[in-house]
């Protein structure tokens, strides 16, 4: 088991994936035997194609919540849940590792230092 919770994705790259995973059809489907059943080929197919869908059946909400579902399929695989819409999970893993995904914040000094150096290049050229 994966341990995901640094996993952060920004907001924008989850509004980019919610957008892309209205084209494709749920891969998995979890029924009235639960999600231990199924995670081994959650984890395959989330491996072969990093955005999936998830289809939870009516039957299989009677034993568990589909918010602790999500959670616990997020941690067992070490995806993020993208959208929970229904009883339709999206999750991401990305092939190539999440530094990409992440959010990335500049530092004020860097830009204020960036900014000066600026100014003073426009300086230099108007004298």
């Amino acid at each position: 088991m994966e341990n995901n919770t640094e996993i952060k994705i920004s907001s924008k790259a989850k509004k980019i994936l919610r957008s892309q995973s209205h084209e494709i059809e749920p891969v998995v489907w979890i029924g009235k035997e639960g999600m231990d059943k199924t995670i081994e080929e959650i984890k395959r197919q989330v491996k072969d194609k990093s955005l999936i869908k998830i289809k939870i059946r009516t039957s299989a909400l009677e034993s568990e919540d589909k918010a602790e579902m999500a959670e616990k399929i997020a941690k067992e695989t070490g995806a993020e849940v993208i959208s929970l819409v229904g009883n339709v999970i999206t999750i991401f893993k990305p092939k190539e590792g999440w530094k990409k995904y992440g959010t990335k914040k500049i530092k004020q000094e860097k830009y204020i230092e960036e900014f000066e150096g600026l100014r003073s290049k426009k300086s230099l050229l108007r004298k």
